[in-house]
C-alpha cells in the first residue's frame, strides 16, 4: 500500500479530476491514504480536498 501526497496552492481547476484518478488505485487497496499538502490556498481547493476525504496539511505559501 502506499499513500499520495498532493501539494496544492489553487488547484482547484484540476484537483477533482486528480482525486478522481485515484479511486480504482483505494478500492484495490493499493492507495492506503492521500494526503494534501496546501500552500495558501485562496480558491476552493482546500473545500474540495476536505469533501473528498483526504488528509489535510497547510501551510503559508
Amino acid at each position: 500500500m502506499i499513500s499520495v501526497i498532493i501539494p496544492t496552492l489553487n488547484h482547484q481547476a484540476h484537483l477533482a479530476e486528480t482525486l478522481s484518478a485515484l479511486i480504482p488505485a483505494a478500492v484495490e487497496g493499493l492507495v492506503r491514504e492521500v494526503i494534501i499538502a496546501d500552500g495558501g490556498s485562496t480558491d476552493r481547493t482546500l473545500e474540495i480536498a476536505d469533501g473528498s476525504g483526504a488528509d489535510i496539511v497547510t501551510s503559508e505559501a
